[in-house]
């Protein structure tokens, strides 16, 4: 391999690094947008393999908290980025989105009390959204 190549595979890593904080910031930015409360970006790319991120925020109601996964799903499609799964059922305090390299969560105060999910990854670098 000559040095061209490498150069070109260290291009596409950060180019992709890039875009994968990119993507977290917009689901940071659109839950800010609904509302949501207390967001945490938490990289994960030192400690797992099947994301990059988590995003995390919380609202009153669960109702809210639906709003707030619209809203993000709205801005991802936007943006360029389909979900792969996500989990939006009527009634939910936990609600997931998944892009692959950042996964949402979005609870009501409750569930998120109770969970305590940043508290799990307390070992991995974590950012308060503050837009």
């Amino acid at each position: 391999m000559n040095g061209t190549d490498g150069g070109a595979a260290r291009q596409s890593v950060t180019d992709g690094e890039a875009t994968t904080r990119e993507m977290a910031e917009t689901t940071a930015r659109a839950a800010s947008e609904m509302f949501g409360k207390d967001i945490t970006i938490v990289d994960l790319r030192d400690h797992v393999s099947y994301t990059d991120y988590f995003v995390i925020t919380s609202a009153e109601t669960d109702r809210q908290t639906k709003r707030i996964a619209e809203e993000i799903v709205e801005k991802m499609i936007e943006a360029g980025h389909r979900p792969r799964a996500k989990r939006l059922d009527d009634g939910s305090q936990w609600i997931s989105l998944d892009f692959l390299d950042v996964v949402v969560h979005i609870f009501t105060d409750e569930a998120r009390d109770y969970y305590r999910l940043e508290s799990l990854w307390r070992s991995a670098p974590q950012e308060k959204w503050d837009e």
